[in-house]
């Protein structure tokens, strides 16, 4: 009859579909193994409270103090191994501390945030300010983000430190007499810069000084930095005005002498000094405002050293040796621009 199939049919059909369906697990197992098993993840640098401190995160920020700390040289074993704890330390105590922001219910709002950064545009300047963030230049959404921790790691250290600070007037003048050699006119420097968002247009615009153009004319028509359209000129400043890495370079410089390329959270500078004056020794009643600063930051130094470590003794921190090494993620980016007087 036609529309059903003979018994025998039936079964040889169902014996096949059975035989074919014992054999899938295998068939599952024999294209599992034929895929390219991806390397499983590092395990974090460290964790804080249970919160991991990742391996990608850790190798960003040893790239970023690498390159602030030696530009493209290679640093030494015995250096990296060193800058490997440093990085792993700040970044632990930076965990710590946003852990208190939370247990403080501490938080940076929105209108404090555009607020710093009103302060940071009309510092750079705006048409320089919205150039930092142009095609190949920093992510805005992920400076903002940076900012907003920065802002918030400050929050938590002046109500649990900063605050808690006096200084009187006997305390500085017994640290003045304590630290007179400490107190002369300190020597300054006026110096002139450019500063480019891209290393190797750097050392271009450096070759192209080298070789006669004025310094600046090349600043107006090029440099980022708000002091352009005055040919670059940042006037006179003290040592420690200054990041470090700058203040080195300026300090030992000869007058009308070119720097090489120099790398700060702002970009790639080229300074050239036109001016030096000696250092003068000063008086207490000179020197006050100056000295009760110093020996703020003295007590302030020495309070948050207690306070983090008295954090860490209180804390689950647990450190996975040997540290990360290796290539950088894809995903790193360029150190984001500090704001107005910050490292």
């Amino acid at each position: 009859m036609r529309g059903k199939k003979s018994s025998a049919t039936q079964t040889g059909t169902g014996l096949r579909g059975r035989r074919a369906l014992r054999w899938i697990p295998v068939l599952l197992l024999l294209l599992a193994a034929c895929r390219v098993q991806e390397p499983p993840a590092p395990p974090p640098a460290a964790m804080v409270n249970g919160e991991p401190i990742g391996a990608e995160e850790f190798l960003q920020r040893l790239e970023e103090h690498a390159a602030l700390l030696n530009g493209k040289a290679v640093l030494k074993p015995e250096q990296k191994s060193s800058l490997k704890e440093e990085v792993l330390s700040r970044l632990i105590e930076e965990r710590l501390v946003l852990h208190r922001a939370r247990a403080l219910s501490l938080a940076v709002g929105e209108a404090e945030t555009e607020t710093r950064i009103g302060d940071i545009r009309k510092d750079y300047g705006e048409d320089n300010f919205g150039a930092l963030f142009g095609d190949g230049g920093i992510d805005y959404a992920d400076w903002k983000r940076s900012l907003q921790r920065r802002m918030l790691l400050e929050k938590v250290i002046d109500r649990e430190v900063n605050a808690k600070i006096q200084v009187t007037d006997a305390e500085a003048e017994q640290y003045f007499k304590t630290n007179r050699k400490r107190y002369v006119f300190a020597q300054r420097v006026r110096v002139t810069q450019i500063v480019i968002r891209d290393r190797d247009r750097a050392e271009g615009i450096l070759k192209r000084l080298k070789a006669g153009e004025d310094f600046g004319k090349v600043a107006r028509e090029l440099s980022i930095g708000p002091e352009a359209d005055r040919g670059g000129d940042l006037g006179f400043f003290e040592r420690g005005t200054m990041p470090e890495a700058i203040d080195r370079v300026v300090f030992s410089l000869p007058v009308g002498k070119l720097s090489r390329v120099v790398r700060s959270p702002y970009g790639y500078h080229i300074f050239k000094v036109l001016e030096k004056d000696d250092a003068k020794r000063q008086g207490f009643a000179e020197m006050r405002e100056r000295v009760r600063a110093d020996v703020w930051k003295l007590k302030e130094a020495q309070a948050y050293e207690r306070w983090i470590e008295d954090l860490k003794e209180k804390a689950d921190i647990r450190i996975s040796r040997p540290l990360p090494d290796g290539p950088l993620p894809a995903t790193v980016k360029k150190p984001p621009p500090a704001g107005p007087g910050e490292p």
